[in-house]
């Protein structure tokens, strides 16, 4: 029998391809978004081709106490994959950007995902077993002059999956962190993302991710050309020449 699935963020982009990816193997889903009607949508494309069980649950994560809420709901369903690929982005100088637009984006891309992992992670350490896939970003290697609270955030999850996966090495948990670049999803349409008409399948990006985190690795980077940015590029640049170079490459 497959395992549960629980995906954050599945309305759309990497999460709904996820999903999609997800049923095709035999998982029965639990969908969370914050869009009701899209994740009606999904649960209706899903169920009329695949075979298997799925609830959705609306809910905004970046909310106080959601991610608390959201284990109440399910810590008895049976959950043994948790998928955190919510996440906003947030383009513009930081003195500049509203106070109230960031906090919420630290909320949904730090916060909840930190929680999300502790509730349903620590599930699965007890029962022995369970698979954790945290969706980070290539922004997580270098800095982002034009959206620098965004790369941080990305920073956190990377290091955050490292020391995870570190931590449950023995324990029958798993903990991947994929990094996607530049995606043609609806997140990157949000974040004003100028090269998006080159950016990567979102349906790949997320068999890319599926792959690894069945194959229980810890971290693993989608697209030659963003392996060779995060192995190569921040290791011959110099640091104080990094912003530069990114600054610059945001505009193309």
């Amino acid at each position: 029998m497959m395992q549960k699935a629980l995906i954050t963020g599945a309305s759309s982009g990497i999460g709904h391809e996820l999903a999609k990816i997800m049923a095709a193997k035999g998982h029965d889903l639990v969908l969370v978004s914050r869009d009701q009607k899209k994740l009606n949508q999904v649960r209706q494309e899903i169920l009329q081709n695949y075979k298997v069980e799925v609830e959705i649950i609306a809910q905004d994560l970046s909310e106080a106490g959601a991610a608390s809420n959201l284990h109440d709901k399910l810590k008895d369903k049976g959950i043994e994959i948790l998928v955190n690929n919510a996440g906003i982005g947030l383009v513009g100088d930081f003195f500049d950007t509203d106070p109230k637009g960031t906090a919420t984006m630290m909320r949904l891309n730090i916060e909840a995902l930190t929680e999300m992992t502790h509730f349903f992670g620590g599930d699965f350490v007890k029962k022995g077993q369970g698979r954790i896939l945290n969706i980070g970003s290539i922004a997580a290697f270098f800095p982002g002059p034009k959206q620098p609270v965004y790369y941080a955030s990305k920073a956190f999850v990377r290091s955050f999956g490292r020391a995870l996966a570190y931590n449950l090495r023995s324990s029958g948990v798993t903990a991947t962190t994929l990094h996607p670049g530049v995606t043609k999803t609806n997140f990157f349409n949000a974040a004003q993302a100028s090269n998006i008409s080159k950016g990567a399948s979102p349906y790949k990006v997320a068999l890319h991710g599926y792959n690894a985190m069945m194959a229980g690795k810890a971290e693993t980077t989608y697209g030659w050309w963003n392996r060779f940015l995060t192995n190569i590029f921040v290791r011959v640049t110099p640091y104080k020449l990094q912003p530069y170079i990114v600054d610059k490459a945001s505009e193309v």
